[in-house]
């Protein structure tokens, strides 16, 4: 997870998979769906946090184009 975005979903009676990139975007896709599906309700939901847990990391303290000397 290099840089995480904030992204939507839209979650009915199914899986949902699909990640929106704004709110926008995942409102018009539950209006399409609640038309599509009547009496289904459809929720957009919004990922507020992301949880990593990272054992080691390195860090590179030379240029990527010097050659190590050996």
């Amino acid at each position: 997870m290099a840089d995480p975005q904030r992204f939507w979903m839209v979650q009915g009676d199914g899986p949902a998979n699909y990640r929106h990139d704004s709110l926008g975007s995942a409102e018009m896709e539950a209006r399409r769906l609640a038309r599509a599906n009547p009496g289904t309700a459809f929720f957009v939901m919004e990922a507020v946090a992301a949880y990593r847990k990272v054992d080691v990391e390195r860090f590179s303290l030379r240029p990527d184009d010097e050659e190590i000397p050996f």
